[in-house]
């Protein structure tokens, strides 16, 4: 039998966990065409959610392309990514593809890849480096309003980790091309989703930035507890398990409702009870004891990258019963002898740029719900 809690990857079907509301928020702004930036931290399932959406809304005959930046590093990677996309997006087989393709991206060289001994044909690009780019780029960005005017159907584009493009697009000189360009396609709705809030802030709040007001603000918030704790119970009762009453709610209680900390308790919790089949209040602290072995070794790894006054606060925001606490007042410093504010800011800058912390709502969280229970039982 499978454990029925997905953690690490994208959750779908059945394994992901409520978001209705989002669900149809984000499907009516995609059939109005409404630009949307969401964001959220990281592992709040905002790539599970936004799958889920464009499932359901290529059901209603939308057009949809989905694009992640993460692993893009350069200009060069990015046209080649989002006319492989485009190509998927034309359709008809791949001769009709590479029709299609060549003349809707005429700057570009299409050439059909082979997969997977011979299962697999798919379409990847190259051009001429030393060209004119901004050519190539109008090309580009028009093709998916193109597509939608030419079938008479709406159209999404989502770009995911968007924050990535302001590593390599020096001058933002790409962003304001695709501004130009996505601000008169009323058929299509473009999505910029990303997880390093501050960056995503900067990009689509600053005056100065192509992006600025360029669409609806959407930040991703945890799964209301009630909801949650309901889709807790039906997933384990569906693989057979009885569950004692309180005990999902224990369960958001330690994983703060964090999505992805939410499912790797309970996928540790299903795979010790799959015998008994019971999952009770004792068993829930036995599976967190489980997760905080299993990490160890990798908390004790970031532990030691850091210096001293990082270490410091660290262990004094874990000490904190409430998030809500004033870092810089002469309380927090003189009941945890953290020395000055100076100091103090320079070790939150630290943890902020390694992504422990994150600032959530003017406050800072964690990001990782076991790392903060392990430093309360190491160092208190």
């Amino acid at each position: 039998m499978t454990n029925p809690f997905v953690y690490g990857k994208v959750a779908r079907g059945e394994c992901f966990a409520d978001r209705e509301r989002e669900i149809a928020e984000l499907s009516s702004d995609i059939l109005s065409g409404q630009n949307v930036i969401l964001f959220s931290p990281r592992r709040y399932g905002k790539t599970s959610l936004i799958l889920e959406v464009l499932d359901r809304v290529r059901a209603q005959g939308v057009l949809a392309v989905y694009l992640d930046l993460f692993k893009v590093v350069s200009e060069e990677d990015f046209v080649a990514a989002y006319a492989k996309e485009i190509a998927r997006l034309c359709g008809g087989g791949i001769r009709a593809a590479l029709n299609r393709i060549r003349s809707l991206l005429p700057r570009l060289i299409p050439k059909v890849v082979v997969k997977g001994e011979g299962v697999e044909v798919e379409l990847e690009f190259e051009f001429d480096l030393r060209g004119a780019r901004e050519p190539l780029l109008d090309d580009l960005f028009e093709a998916v309003a193109v597509l939608a005017r030419e079938r008479e159907k709406q159209a999404v584009v989502v770009f995911d980790e968007f924050q990535e493009i302001a590593g390599w697009d020096e001058g933002e000189r790409v962003q304001r091309q695709m501004r130009a360009h996505f601000q008169h396609h009323a058929q299509v709705a473009y999505i910029f989703m990303g997880s390093k809030r501050h960056l995503m802030q900067d990009i689509f709040q600053s005056k100065n930035r192509p992006f600025y007001r360029f669409g609806k603000h959407l930040p991703l918030g945890k799964i209301p507890e009630e909801e949650f704790a309901a889709f807790i119970e039906a997933r384990f009762k569906s693989t057979g398990f009885q569950v004692e009453e309180g005990a999902p709610h224990r369960i958001l209680e330690i994983t703060e409702n964090h999505p992805y900390y939410t499912q790797l308790l309970c996928h540790v919790l299903w795979d010790r009870q799959r015998d008994e089949r019971l999952i009770t209040a004792d068993h829930v602290a036995l599976g967190v004891e489980e997760v905080l072995s299993r990490e160890a070794h990798a908390f004790h790894e970031i532990w030691e990258a850091l210096p001293l006054r990082a270490r410091q606060l660290l262990v004094a925001l874990a000490r904190e019963e409430s998030p809500q606490v004033e870092i810089y007042s002469t309380k927090f410093l003189r009941r945890h002898n953290l020395g000055s504010a100076s100091s103090v800011q320079r070790a939150l800058e630290r943890l902020l740029s390694e992504e422990l912390l994150e600032r959530v709502d003017g406050k800072y969280e964690f990001t990782d719900v076991f790392f903060k229970r392990w430093l309360r039982r190491e160092f208190t």
